[in-house]
């Protein structure tokens, strides 16, 4: 009789376990969900600027943000945020300097309501497009996000 006590106590626990490593595995890529990004274009300047908004609609900072675009159906350099505050980010794509995409560079993140002007997405084309989201959460994970913002945690 407390052998079989014994024995189900310990399985108990250990479903007890698994529940729990569920739940905060739950909650964790609930806040890793709450990070997005998409390509976009400014119709109001001249001329036309191309850029990609960054969107943290969690309550906490994610950290060592990298996204990949492809703008004008090239891949530009990667761009590169030590920290992402909640809010929309508006990072504007410098082409003025170099005919060669290879050496576009990326302006700073602005918020996307200081840059006041609106932002048109694009959703109908893949040469303007946000290829994958690298970044670390509040807890320290990594997580990686495909085109498709389908999230992965990466081994860190």
């Amino acid at each position: 009789m407390t052998t079989a006590a014994v024995f189900f106590a310990g399985g108990q626990l250990v479903l007890d376990r698994r529940r729990r490593e569920t739940e905060e595995d739950r909650a964790s890529k609930h806040q890793a969900s709450k990070l997005s990004a998409w390509a976009v274009s400014d119709r109001q300047s001249q001329p036309l600027a191309f850029g990609v908004v960054v969107s943290n609609r969690s309550d906490s900072t994610f950290h060592n943000v990298a996204v990949d675009a492809f703008i004008h159906h090239k891949q530009c350099t990667q761009i590169s945020l030590t920290v992402l505050p909640p809010g929309e980010y508006f990072v504007e794509l410098d082409q003025k300097n170099s005919a060669d995409h290879r050496n576009w560079a990326w302006e700073y993140a602005v918020e996307q309501r200081e840059h006041g002007r609106s932002l048109r997405a694009y959703t109908g084309t893949e040469g303007y497009s946000v290829l994958s989201i690298a970044f670390t959460d509040n807890l320290d994970q990594r997580w990686r996000a495909d085109k498709h913002m389908v999230l992965r945690r990466v081994a860190s």
